[in-house]
């Protein structure tokens, strides 16, 4: 079965979750088996958490409790530029979805085996300067960290990685898309009951526009919201710049293999391009074949895409690289990790 087509199965299964569908009740026995192994596991680790391993310096925990994209790669990458510009060495711990990391993590640079690291570590260590660390057990990825000077580790997706002990929780939600049905996985998209949100430190949710604020009523009073911007789009193989309004005038490709391929579509019909939509499968692996549409017309598509394509010969491929703002004050919690970092060197 090709990635194409894994791509329109996870479609299908978003409009049953993200829609007025009933489809879901037949998926709801086993989410009830999933939400008795989550009950069993959190038993488990609450019973061992004195002895769960405790990193060197604090540890910001990164997630969200929906599968599917919500913006956390490019916070992750903003946080981490905001906190190295205050003179922190930060490490950025990340799974490696898409990759075939084996028994020891790998740092990440720009010039890494996509096939082996994954595209989003690449992508996050391309856009900042900090240690880059993939491994499913990010455990053993802060015990490879334990002799390098590091003041703050971010991990990237690790709400649910009960194993590594953690000084501050954020949790991410698309404010479009919000919990979906309300269903535990495989029935709805939850990767944990909604409650979960009233035990992280801070609820940080992504809009379409600074405008868009959603009905979502934040279980946390500090609630923040930000939005992606994208004016540019660069030719992966010339890097040539072009503004999106250059593209107004002729019909274009958009490709998307991420979380939430609607939000990319979006951001560019805003910019009142005509795009034909192709939705593949988060972290395809794309080769020439799926990218010829048989046209010469442009293929616009993400930073994260883009990242397994610079090998591709075909100078149509752009990438829109986006910028994340915040819409408001944000300033407290930023100070409450700073403290962390702090609040550690004191105890020691």
């Amino acid at each position: 079965m090709s990635d194409k087509v894994f791509g329109c199965l996870e479609q299908l299964l978003l409009k049953i979750w993200y829609r007025e569908s009933h489809w879901y009740i037949i998926f709801l026995p086993f989410s009830w088996l999933f939400f008795a192994l989550i009950l069993i596991r959190k038993h488990l680790f609450k019973k061992l958490s004195k002895s769960l391993y405790q990193p060197p310096c604090p540890v910001i925990i990164v997630g969200n409790i929906t599968v599917g994209g919500t913006g956390k790669t490019p916070f992750i990458i903003w946080l981490a530029n905001y906190l190295t510009a205050k003179n922190l060495k930060v490490a950025i711990l990340i799974r490696g979805y898409g990759g075939t990391i084996k028994d020891m993590p790998i740092e990440v640079s720009r010039n890494s085996d996509v096939d082996i690291v994954g595209d989003e570590s690449i992508m996050i260590a391309t856009k900042t300067n900090c240690v880059v660390m993939v491994h499913p057990d990010r455990n053993l990825s802060c015990k490879f960290l334990s002799k390098r000077k590091i003041d703050l580790i971010i991990c990237d997706d690790g709400l649910q990685f009960y194993k590594l002990k953690r000084d501050y929780e954020i949790a991410i939600i698309d404010q479009k898309r919000l919990f979906g049905n309300g269903q535990l996985l495989p029935a709805g998209p939850l990767r944990e009951p909604i409650s979960r949100l009233k035990n992280v430190n801070l609820e940080l949710s992504q809009i379409s526009i600074p405008s868009d604020k959603g009905n979502h009523e934040s279980t946390y009073t500090n609630i923040n919201t930000f939005y992606l911007m994208g004016d540019m789009a660069v030719n992966i193989e010339t890097g040539e710049r072009r503004l999106l309004s250059e593209f107004m005038n002729n019909k274009i490709h958009a490709v998307a293999g991420i979380g939430n391929p609607a939000s990319f579509f979006s951001l560019l019909e805003r910019k009142n391009l005509i795009i034909e939509k192709h939705y593949f499968r988060d972290h395809q692996k794309y080769s020439l074949n799926e990218l010829s549409f048989n046209d010469d017309l442009d293929i616009l598509m993400t930073e994260k895409d883009a990242v397994k394509c610079k090998k591709l010969k075909n100078d149509r491929l752009w990438y829109v690289p986006v910028d994340l703002m915040f819409d408001g004050n944000y300033q407290t919690w930023l100070i409450d990790i700073e403290n962390l970092v702090k609040k550690r060197e004191t105890d020691d």
